[in-house]
């Protein structure tokens, strides 16, 4: 499954350079790009996207009275040189706020985040979240290079003193600059959940929970009273108890 989106600014080197970010990101998928606004406008009052990457300062039509002009707007980042739009933007609703130039670490946090908002929708309309715990992936940014991750990879993330540190099935531990409450933004809240200031757990790798820790593909991890009330509503959301229908 992929994000369907629309790419809209007036210089046709920005579009280029976001035409080869989602083509290294394999979770986009383009249906239009556009330099005009209204060509756009069009596009959106015939066509169902989910995410708009729009210019801010445009002719004709800015990407704020583009945003205003939709009765059923999609997702929305904002892209522009001028940071002074972004509270008009972000009162507007808009998920993320781009400035340029765009690099590319930061126009991956944006679509880490979008995907973990339309899979928590997904989550929440759905009420299925086996379904969706394998679906999907991040990247971060690791030894100089970005590296995706499946969900379903994912055991725990920890947070150490200048790192994060990202455990997977396989055994294997990935390192980021990136904090645990950064991180945590950019997941799905449906299928992770925080089990201690330090700890952040995939809830379908959950093996045992207990008053003090919780198993994680054979690891005891704390669980701390703070989260503990959370935890266990998740865990009994996920249980057989739950899902049995009343005779």
């Amino acid at each position: 499954m992929k994000i369907s989106c629309l790419l809209l600014d007036d210089d046709p080197l920005v579009l280029d350079l976001l035409q080869a970010y989602v083509a290294m990101t394999d979770v986009l998928d383009v249906k239009a790009a556009f330099t005009d606004p209204l060509d756009a406008h069009r596009y959106l009052m015939q066509h169902d996207v989910q995410v708009l990457f729009s210019d801010v300062t445009m002719p004709h039509l800015s990407g704020l009275d583009l945003v205003r002009s939709l009765q059923h707007p999609p997702l929305v980042v904002l892209m522009t040189s001028y940071p002074q739009y972004a509270m008009e933007g972000f009162n507007l609703d808009v998920i993320d706020f781009l400035l340029k130039p765009i690099s590319l670490d930061r126009f991956l946090k944006a679509v880490n985040k979008i995907a973990g908002i339309l899979r928590t929708n997904l989550v929440e309309s759905d009420g299925n979240q086996d379904i969706l715990s394998g679906w999907g992936s991040f990247f971060i940014r690791t030894d100089a290079q970005f590296v995706r991750l499946h969900y379903r990879e994912v055991l725990y993330i920890e947070a150490l003193k200048d790192f994060t540190k990202i455990n997977t099935a396989d055994g294997r531990t990935h390192l980021t600059l990136v904090n645990l409450k950064n991180i945590e933004e950019q997941l799905p809240p449906g299928l992770f959940v925080r089990t201690h200031r330090s700890y952040l757990v995939n809830t379908a790798r959950i093996e045992a929970v207990s008053n003090l820790e919780v198993k994680v593909g054979g690891h005891s991890l704390p669980l701390g009273q703070t989260y503990r009330e959370r935890v266990t509503e998740r865990i009994v959301n996920r249980s057989l108890i739950r899902r049995q229908q009343p005779q």
